[in-house]
């Protein structure tokens, strides 16, 4: 019976075979990103309270939410900025700690401590932080003849929700535009001649605009549902709601003021060749997402948009995939160089086919051996990978 050896050919091919299956399978399971996924135990929790000066915004907000985080296991030490209606209050935990747990942990804190804080904030936002979460891509919205309100809501409520739908995309708020609002501008003299103030216009609109719960009513065998919706179909309807009864005669919103369609405040303007435009951020979401997949995916989502006016030109920027496609062409350029040239410094030096067939063989299994080594770990295919790669290709050379 024939001795079982490692220097078979026989098995020495089989298991060539063995590496090039499982090497090819794993490269093109690999998630292809720019940076390798970097694990950072740093985690932002930002709260709105629109006009409350700086401050207050420490005293009132900050404070009570740092001292309610210091529950938080395996907190290392905070870092806290009050502006002009936000707080921004950074949370480092120790090494090693898991960054979503961590999110979890001041979610439930923040939503926990909102209702020691004033009236009117706004819940707070929990974020990671990753230092490789950055835009793979920008798609951009222009349209000549449509303003930068139109601009807005077309690419927050049409596009955005169009290509909410690619596998692993995050898409963040849109940049640039006015946000739709209705706006009433009053006039301080005609308030001041009737004895009357804003909180009055305010709390006109607020009582006079909503929607109410009225319940239902059973008569005989059918039960009816009552809606008391009062909210105004258009903008203009607004002047017509009442503020003050004086005698059989009342005072509206028109008689002090005008409701017009407007915007809020814009604090961030995007111009694209000179014209007024927006754009909407694609972040790569998952260590197990690939950055080129994703680019070319939101590719394909855009060319074939819907329910969009015929003016309205989307266009893509900031393409981040193509650094990664140039990384990848300059290695597998650089790996079949090194590759022919050691082929031929072989065969021209030793004369021999075999081992000029062996090298050829080794080097390609070798690199797969080593992408299946990375995918059992749970390694991704980024420049890292790749610049280190490259280098050792060129001494090869």
């Amino acid at each position: 019976m024939p001795r079982f050896s490692i220097r078979n050919p026989y098995f020495i091919v089989v298991v060539c075979l063995a590496l090039a299956v499982i090497g090819i399978n794993a490269l093109t399971r690999m998630p292809v990103d720019l940076f390798p996924p970097i694990n950072l135990p740093e985690v932002v929790v930002a709260t709105f309270y629109n006009g409350m000066p700086p401050g207050d915004i420490e005293v009132d907000i900050t404070n009570p939410l740092e001292r309610f985080f210091t529950q938080a296991s395996g907190v290392d030490h905070m870092e806290s900025r009050s502006l002009l209606g936000v707080s921004i209050i950074k949370v480092y935990f120790q090494p090693g700690t898991n960054a979503d747990s961590d999110v979890t942990q001041l979610s439930n804190l923040a939503l926990a401590d909102l209702k020691r804080l004033p009236p009117g904030t706004l819940p707070p936002l929990v974020l990671k932080f990753d230092a490789s979460s950055l835009p793979v891509c920008l798609v951009t919205v222009k349209g000549q003849g449509l303003n930068e309100t139109q601009l807005h809501d077309l690419a927050q409520f049409q596009i955005r929700n169009q290509i909410a739908v690619v596998n692993g995309a995050e898409i963040p708020a849109v940049f640039g535009g006015k946000y739709r609002q209705a706006m009433i501008y009053v006039d301080p003299y005609k308030l001041l001649s009737r004895q009357m103030s804003v909180m009055d216009v305010v709390g006109a609109v607020n009582d006079s605009n909503l929607i109410l719960p009225a319940g239902d009513v059973k008569i005989g065998a059918s039960d009816y549902y009552v809606y008391s919706n009062s909210l105004v179909q258009n903008v203009s309807d607004l002047d017509s709601l009442p503020i003050k009864s004086v005698g059989t005669s009342w005072v509206s919103v028109g008689d002090v003021g005008e409701a017009k369609d407007a915007s809020q405040l814009q604090y961030n303007i995007v111009r694209i060749d000179g014209q007024k435009s927006a754009y909407i951020p694609i972040m790569k979401s998952g260590g197990d997402s690939n950055t080129i997949q994703v680019v070319n995916d939101i590719r394909g989502l855009v060319q074939h948009l819907f329910d969009l006016p015929k003016q309205l030109v989307t266009d893509i920027v900031f393409d981040q995939s193509v650094f990664v496609k140039e990384a990848l062409n300059t290695v597998l350029h650089e790996g079949l160089i090194g590759l022919v040239l050691t082929g031929l410094m072989i065969l021209l030096f030793l004369g021999s086919m075999r081992a000029t067939g062996a090298v050829l063989l080794s080097i390609p299994i070798s690199a797969l051996a080593t992408v299946v080594v990375l995918y059992m770990w749970g390694s991704t295919i980024n420049t890292m990978i790749l610049g280190g790669a490259r280098a050792c290709l060129i001494s090869c050379d």
